[in-house]
């Protein structure tokens, strides 16, 4: 087998490439590195034994070998080996070397050329020729690791040019904590009974949701709103007196365990809530699930609507009565509060790692100031922000701007689907994506943005897309 035996019958390249390379020691001229259309890459030389003078017992073993820059990544290709006058004969007569053998000072001249596929760490990687020479019997002479060419194929880096943006501040921090308790009530009856069923348990639901605010010292709890719902069974008018009276006794309970001003407390209430019922049955499987849903978005008149239901759906309705509507009857609470502005960038370090709720986007923003751009402690505050405003667009553009700048491209994704649709998100999209390598989809962001540095940024990808890349031989 020749080494002409593995050329390729077709080879189409589009890299640059170098010729007349000589390593005259090694027997070698005319080398060329290139890279096809069909991903793969092709090493070729001509081998000339006439270059290469090695004392009569001498045998040098040639190894071509692709490493990549940072040496985690090898591969060795096919080898050759050039032989003294002695050593020649003896290899054969010995069969010692099973690749290609020439004679050194021999007229031979060999095409050598040999295809690999292409593999990214190649991009940047370096072609090292290993040499071993050996005398008579195969005592060392010498091993030579001699570097030939370095692989240029890595395109350039896309350069961003990412803006944090300043929230606008706030002079008054708004906050609301809701939720609902469960407080049983005996059938027709609207006083309360702390102790009984499980009233403890549901009862303490709201005083701790209104302590969670009073004990932090920097909130003023401005109004606590309770708000009674009867489930829709029995005639509406006892129900409207169920709803309100109900509520009333829950609100005077909670009201008697604090000294707020009276005026704090609101009191609203729901004589039949069908909006529970309706999502309750909209995520059921019951029989006549549509022809319910259908009956309760009609409006048919609340003074008796439940009376015709019972009556279109009973065996649905029987159901309902036991599996949904005890559920139906509850007290919604929502407290509204402020939390004092902070102005101390100290402090607002210090509550970030305590209250960070108790903070406001701009007071983020202002602590994350104190810290060098790109540093752990300036991308942990947009986080923690983003956290505690998963909702706002400029919170979630700027934590995303944070792991674009580390490379955390899958959370940079989520975040800019928060982001909004301004210019500045638009540019980080642009950006997100050109870092991955889709410069298609981020040239689509890109036009659509209109600024300066979104020119720029289009500017360079177009010049990436360009980039061919090539090979730089190294003089000996």
């Amino acid at each position: 087998m020749t080494l002409k035996s593995i050329l390729p019958s077709l080879f189409i390249a589009f890299a640059a490439t170098a010729m007349g390379q000589q390593v005259d020691r090694l027997g070698l001229t005319d080398m060329n590195i290139t890279r096809s259309d069909s991903a793969s890459l092709r090493v070729s030389m001509t081998v000339k034994p006439s270059l290469c003078h090695l004392k009569r017992d001498q045998l040098m073993k040639v190894v071509p070998v692709l490493r990549s820059s940072d040496r985690e990544f090898e591969l060795e290709l096919t080898p050759y080996a050039i032989a003294g006058k002695n050593q020649y004969y003896y290899t054969i007569r010995e069969d010692q070397y099973k690749g290609e053998l020439f004679r050194s000072g021999s007229s031979v001249t060999e095409q050598y050329a040999v295809n690999v596929a292409w593999q990214p760490w190649m991009a940047d990687a370096v072609l090292d020729f290993d040499v071993t020479t050996s005398a008579c019997c195969g005592a060392p002479v010498s091993d030579e690791e001699i570097p030939v060419a370095e692989l240029n194929y890595m395109p350039p880096t896309v350069t961003a040019d990412l803006d944090y943006i300043e929230p606008i501040a706030v002079e008054t921090k708004e906050y609301a904590l809701e939720g609902r308790a469960y407080v049983n009530f005996p059938v027709n009856r609207t006083e309360i009974f702390p102790d009984y069923l499980n009233n403890p348990i549901e009862l303490k639901k709201i005083i701790n949701s209104i302590d969670t605010v009073r004990d932090n010292k920097d909130a003023t709890i401005q109004s606590i709103t309770l708000t009674g719902y009867a489930s829709p069974e029995g005639p509406y008018l006892n129900n409207v007196r169920l709803a309100k009276g109900r509520t009333e006794a829950v609100k005077e309970y909670v009201r008697k365990q604090y000294d707020f001003p009276a005026s704090v407390f609101i009191s609203s209430s729901v004589p039949e809530d069908w909006v529970g019922l309706r999502e309750s049955i909209e995520k059921s499987n019951l029989p006549m699930r549509d022809k319910m849903l259908g009956f309760i978005d009609s409006d048919y008149p609340i003074e008796t609507r439940n009376d015709k239901f019972r009556a279109t759906f009973p065996t649905d309705y029987e159901w309902l009565l036991k599996n949904v509507y005890p559920w139906l009857r509850h007290t919604d609470y929502l407290i509204k509060y402020t939390i004092r502005k902070y102005t101390d960038v100290n402090e607002i370090k210090e509550i970030i790692k305590t209250r960070p709720q108790n903070l406001s986007l701009d007071e983020f923003y202002l602590a994350a100031q104190s810290y060098p751009v790109g540093s752990k402690e300036y991308d942990e505050v947009f986080d923690i922000a983003v956290l505690m405003y998963p909702d706002e667009p400029v919170a979630n553009l700027n934590a995303a701007n944070s792991a674009i700048r580390r490379g955390d491209y899958e959370r940079a994704e989520k975040l800019l689907d928060r982001a909004g649709d301004n210019d500045d998100a638009k540019y980080a999209k642009g950006m997100l994506y050109a870092k991955m390598g889709d410069y298609d989809k981020a040239l689509g962001f890109l036009y659509k943005c209109n600024s300066p540095k979104a020119d720029a940024a289009i500017k360079q990808i177009n010049e990436i897309k360009d980039h061919k890349g090539g090979v730089n031989f190294i003089q000996h």
